[in-house]
């Protein structure tokens, strides 16, 4: 696959965040607006999109995949977040809030929204188990965050196992019990026909949200610092994680569905969600905002680039 097939799958994706972040812009969604919508996509539509894709998973069968995605998620992230702290510490970074949330935001990729449509466009046959281990291999990246991200910019491990309950891990538990036990197959098909067509609305929402999401925090203004934080966080996102990313897909060549995980996600932006995590754990969300912009930016053209290279080095497998 060619940078300019790469890059006609890409465009679509960062399109519907643009038509987010004018939605936003123009009052369409408002900052209240925008938290029910996020309520309903992750507590209905993001389940149903997860069940839709883990239940009847052939790839989801077999323990190893399983036990490897969730072992991936937890210790690249881990893996991340070292490498981040040391980044912020070489750019001399303030100490405490400003550093805990370059730590967490440059480190967490997004893990979600843009590497589903890009799975779906990029590979087509193998998508629906490709994306299934993906939500397991998600997490363990929730399981990092809820734990040593949180800890990292709060300072307490207050709560944080509570915080792994909730819509998207309790479907992927539940979704994983059904496939093992091939219990899904009990689901009326009438109630699976309306679980898929509820999670197929999943995608084109979130990337919305995404759009409005930076659009919002981009309005308030006060997010611009000075050149080490996009210095460093471009630099995580787009040159140490791809190398690492890469390098595990090249361990997990024997598991087609995570190969392809590890090549799409080492060219992801850093993910947007650390901006709500830095304003409710003492964090510097202004920080995470810069990050969160400098990366998507970049990643118009970058995504495509580290994407043409993941595809040339493992071309055999693919």
């Amino acid at each position: 696959m060619t940078f300019f097939d790469i890059l006609g799958e890409t465009i679509p994706v960062f399109l519907i965040i643009g038509v987010g972040c004018l939605c936003r812009v123009v009052g369409l969604v408002n900052e209240s607006s925008e938290k029910n919508i996020m309520t309903l996509a992750l507590n209905v539509l993001y389940p149903c999109f997860i069940i839709s894709r883990v239940c009847g998973n052939q790839a989801l069968q077999q323990v190893s995949v399983v036990g490897s995605a969730l072992a991936a998620g937890l210790t690249l992230t881990a893996i991340a977040l070292t490498v981040t702290a040391g980044i912020g510490r070489l750019l001399k970074l303030k100490s405490g809030a400003e550093r805990n949330t370059f730590t967490v935001s440059g480190a967490l990729q997004n893990y979600g929204f843009i590497p589903i449509p890009l799975i779906e466009g990029l590979f087509p046959a193998d998508a629906k188990e490709t994306i299934g281990v993906l939500f397991v291999h998600n997490l363990g990246v929730e399981f990092a965050l809820w734990t040593i991200g949180v800890v990292i910019i709060s300072g307490s491990r207050s709560g944080m196992w509570g915080r792994l309950l909730n819509g998207p891990t309790v479907a992927i538990a539940v979704g994983l019990l059904l496939n093992f036990t091939a219990g899904y197959r009990l689901i009326p098909p009438v109630a699976n026909e309306a679980m898929t067509q509820l999670g197929n609305c999943t995608i084109p929402v979130s990337l919305l949200l995404v759009g409005v999401s930076l659009a919002g925090v981009v309005l308030k203004g006060n997010w611009i610092s000075g050149w080490r934080i996009p210095v460093g966080a471009l630099s995580v996102r787009f040159f140490v994680m791809p190398i690492m990313f890469l390098l595990a897909a090249q361990m997990f060549s024997y598991s087609r569905p995570l190969m392809l995980i590890m090549m799409v996600e080492s060219a992801m932006p850093a993910a947007v969600f650390p901006i709500v995590i830095a304003k409710h754990f003492g964090g510097k969300p202004a920080v995470a905002v810069e990050i969160v912009i400098y990366t998507t930016v970049a990643s118009l053209l970058l995504t495509p680039v580290i994407l043409t290279l993941a595809f040339w080095l493992f071309a055999e497998g693919i």
